[in-house]
């Protein structure tokens, strides 16, 4: 949902301007940070470490193998 907004695939958040559209990646990077932290602090806090771990991959793996993905096809 978040990659969808951030590259304006979702209805009412085309980005028409430069502007608008570093304005929509800041607010998606803002709630990827939000939803990781708040994840992060709840499963630590709660002490399910298994949880915290399989948090912490499912939010930073699926982002950084479709960073590799495209890059190799550039």
């Amino acid at each position: 949902m978040l990659l969808l907004m951030t590259i304006g695939a979702l209805p009412g958040f085309e980005a028409h301007t430069p502007e608008r559209e570093s304005a929509v990646q800041g607010t998606a990077a803002r709630i990827f940070g939000c939803w990781l932290a708040g994840g992060l602090l709840l499963f630590a806090t709660l002490g399910t470490t298994r949880a915290l771990f399989a948090h912490l991959a499912t939010m930073l793996a699926p982002p950084a193998l479709l960073i590799l993905i495209l890059a190799a096809g550039m």
